[in-house]
């Protein structure tokens, strides 16, 4: 399925519903094995991830890029956990040449729908030069998100 997205100033929004009950793609975002094969999407792979899924919880992902071998490090911390209904995370990344001034916000909110899952990501704060590098990777990283778990890889 498509990805509807909308960009305002420094927010990307992105509404997908994916084919999966809710508890399974809740899981695909809170468990470490899962978003190892979503995650990077389909230019980079996984260096470690670790993930305290809770309140002041960390998020720490390091990634490199397939193309070059250039390394990504995305660190954040859990603000919000509401199982099965929202998961709010501050998000900061850097390179070995860039680093965003502050961090940005994402939250993802999930909708059941019985058999499908609506999740809608609100990622706020993004500076203006990544507002379309932001926009698409998420809809790269939900594209094959959408794949693993039609495909019942992710269950």
């Amino acid at each position: 399925m498509m990805s509807e997205v909308v960009k305002k100033g420094e927010v990307v929004e992105i509404k997908r519903t994916l084919k999966a009950p809710l508890g399974t793609v809740y899981r695909a975002f809170t468990d470490v094995g899962a978003v190892s094969q979503w995650g990077c999407g389909t230019r980079y792979e996984n260096i470690n991830l670790d993930m305290d899924v809770r309140p002041g919880g960390v998020i720490h992902h390091r990634v490199k890029a397939k193309e070059d071998g250039s390394p990504w490090t995305f660190f954040g911390v859990y603000r919000e956990v509401e199982p099965n209904t929202k998961l709010v995370y501050t998000f900061d990344w850097k390179t070995d040449w860039r680093e965003d001034p502050t961090p940005s916000t994402v939250e993802i909110n999930f909708i059941d729908q019985g058999e499908q899952t609506e999740i809608k990501l609100s990622h706020s704060g993004v500076p203006g030069p990544g507002i379309s590098s932001t926009e698409a990777h998420w809809t790269e990283f939900f594209g094959v998100l959408g794949e693993l778990l039609e495909q019942k890889v992710i269950t």
